[in-house]
């Protein structure tokens, strides 16, 4: 992807993020943390406690103090959650830019980045030892690592999707709720058919997504695979489904007769 189209996803990553910080309910969340945890009173606003957080700050007790009662909150409350995604946006930006030049999917790195962190965050031992910034940013950065890692083991394993050459399917069915699981069934096998989808993402999808058996964690063990390379199968098998969704709408555009 060109720098300017990662700029771009960065700079939407951050409208999105300024969206959700003027929504009332989060609004009364973080009104709600200055009367429950006296060391927010001393930060009147959300760029106040990201300069707290960010890089060159020696206010080490403050700024963990700060990050251990959201990490408290987020547990029990996730409408605070985009408050520490946003005192981390210079950070998680940080690795998407270290690690954007060997992905070659920059969204699906940042979808993963955005995940990994929340994860990361909703988990965190309270009792561990080491700054909590510092301990949350690397955490991150292993799990993209661990990301990487197995989609490069996707990419050699199973190669590029194949084109999909033939006509008559309509992908959208199989994203769309109402439909039959039985009619999402057949539609999927469909796309393996004409190489949309590969068998294990077929088996993924229908276990997870149409019948809901399983969990991707489960469905993972069952597999003897990691829940990452699951997370990540599924991720390459939507992206799939919709790219071919929108190349057939395109084809089907350009087949109306003017």
């Amino acid at each position: 992807m060109l720098a300017r189209d990662c700029r771009d996803l960065i700079a939407q990553y951050r409208r999105d993020l300024e969206a959700q910080l003027r929504r009332l309910d989060l609004k009364h969340q973080i009104e709600r943390l200055r009367k429950t945890y006296p060391v927010f009173k001393r930060y009147a606003s959300a760029e106040e406690l990201a300069a707290l957080v960010g890089p060159g700050n020696e206010n080490k007790a403050d700024r963990d103090a700060v990050l251990r009662g959201l990490l408290v909150e987020i547990r029990g409350q996730p409408t605070l959650f985009p408050l520490l995604n946003w005192l981390f946006l210079p950070s998680l930006s940080h690795i998407f830019w270290r690690k954007a030049r060997a992905c070659p999917d920059s969204d699906g790195l940042l979808s993963e980045i955005r995940a990994g962190f929340y994860e990361v965050a909703a988990t965190y031992p309270l009792h561990r030892p080491g700054s909590i910034g510092g301990n949350l940013y690397w955490d991150t950065w292993k799990r993209v690592r661990r990301w990487q890692r197995e989609e490069a083991r996707y990419r050699e394993q199973y190669g590029p999707l194949g084109p999909a050459y033939e006509l008559g399917v309509v992908p959208a069915d199989v994203q769309d709720r109402a439909v039959f699981p039985e009619r999402m069934e057949e539609d999927l096998l469909e796309l393996v058919y004409r190489q949309i989808l590969t068998r294990v993402q077929y088996e993924l999808l229908l276990e997870t997504k149409v019948y809901g058996r399983m969990t991707q964690k489960e469905w993972a063990k069952s597999r003897g695979v990691n829940y990452e390379t699951a997370r990540s199968w599924c991720h390459r098998a939507e992206r799939a489904i919709r790219e071919y969704a929108k190349a057939e709408q395109e084809r089907r555009e350009q087949d109306v007769p003017d």
